[in-house]
Parts: structure tokens; C-alpha cells; sequence
């Protein structure tokens, strides 16, 4: 970032869509917070940003915003939701965020006077680690002949493996991030026509 000039303001206009081209349970939008992503200087800092338009229907709408968790770092997120001007009407405490399956996220249902969610970089968490464990199981049929048994007849099991394996990521100034849009009411188009 040192070797960038920041805007003073964030581009409004600029805004990821969250509205899904149709109405669906779960609307997922990436993008990639690194060198090439714009910048604004902001509380005191210059940092990198993506800013998301909320869906018009807010109503029935639940987002998960944060880091996505990939093979090696996590974007450490700093998430605000913000009104049709820019201006914060609420940030997450630092309790708020939460590993939910692959994302390192905040939980939230958008308020009617909330246009928009800007994702920067929160640096009091870059270099931390993040170790876990990932458990798993397969069971797969098998047949195969078994001696003795009348022409014709197979015998059958099953086959289980497993995995189990540590694994540690590093929040970084850059990675993923991801947005979950859960809409609990996704016949209404269908009754509003």
C-alpha cells in the first residue's frame, strides 16, 4: 500500500451487486482483495476495499460477510455497513466474527436505511495463524465373488476410510472474500407478478 495513492472517498458507483439475477435461497459473490484492488484512506489508514451494493429486497435477507478460508491465508476482514451517502451505521466488534463452514465472518439482516457493505483489511489480526483439523469419513459398496457361494451370487461390504488433517492458515492483507446472501422467501416475485 505504501506505494499507492488512496482515494480520499470511497466509489459509490463502483459497487458489487448482491441482487441475484432471480430469486434463490443462497447467493454467493467473490472477489479478490490484493494489489489492483482499490484503495481509500479511511480512519487514519490507506487500505484496500470491495464494497457490495445490498440487494433492493432487503426484508427477507440474511448476509455472511467475511474472509474466505483458503489453502494457506485468510483476508483479515473489517466489515461496515454503510447508507445510500457512504457513511457507517455499523461496524462488528472484534466478537462478532466467527469461522461459519469456509468464511471468517460476521452474521447480520440489513436495516432499511443501509445501502451498502464495505470489506477492508484489518491489520491487528494480519500474521496471525489459524490451525484446525479436518475430519473425514467415506463409505463406498463393494461386490465381489465370493467362494462358495452358488453361481451367479456376489458377496457385499463396505469400505470406510478416513481423513484427518491439521491444517493452518495465515490472515493476510490480502485473499477472498465472500458474501452469503440467505433469502428465507424466495416465492415472492412469483406472488408479486
Amino acid at each position: 500500500m505504501a506505494a499507492r495513492t488512496c482515494a480520499p472517498d470511497l466509489d459509490l458507483a463502483s459497487a458489487i451487486s448482491l441482487t441475484p439475477d432471480k430469486e434463490r435461497a443462497l447467493h454467493s459473490v467473490s472477489a479478490q482483495v490484493g494489489f489492483a484492488t482499490p484503495c481509500v484512506h479511511r480512519d487514519g489508514a490507506d487500505t484496500a476495499y470491495i464494497l457490495y451494493a445490498l440487494p433492493a429486497d432487503l426484508d427477507d435477507k440474511t448476509l455472511t460477510v467475511g474472509g474466505y478460508l483458503e489453502p494457506l491465508r485468510i483476508l483479515s476482514p473489517r466489515v461496515e455497513v454503510l447508507d445510500a451517502d457512504g457513511r457507517t451505521s455499523r461496524r462488528f466488534r472484534a466478537d462478532e466474527y466467527l469461522y461459519r463452514g469456509f468464511n471468517y465472518s460476521v452474521l447480520f439482516r440489513p436495516r432499511p436505511d443501509e445501502r451498502f457493505v464495505l470489506v477492508t483489511v484489518d491489520p491487528s489480526r494480519v500474521g496471525q495463524r489459524y490451525n484446525s483439523i479436518a475430519i473425514g469419513v467415506s463409505t463406498s459398496a463393494s461386490g465381489a465373488p465370493v467362494a462358495g457361494l452358488a453361481s451367479g451370487l456376489v458377496g457385499s461390504g463396505n469400505i470406510t476410510t478416513g481423513t484427518d488433517v491439521s491444517l493452518s492458515r495465515t490472515f493476510s492483507y490480502e485473499g477472498a472474500v465472500q458474501v452469503v446472501v440467505n433469502d428465507s422467501d424466495t416465492e415472492e416475485t412469483a406472488r408479486d407478478e
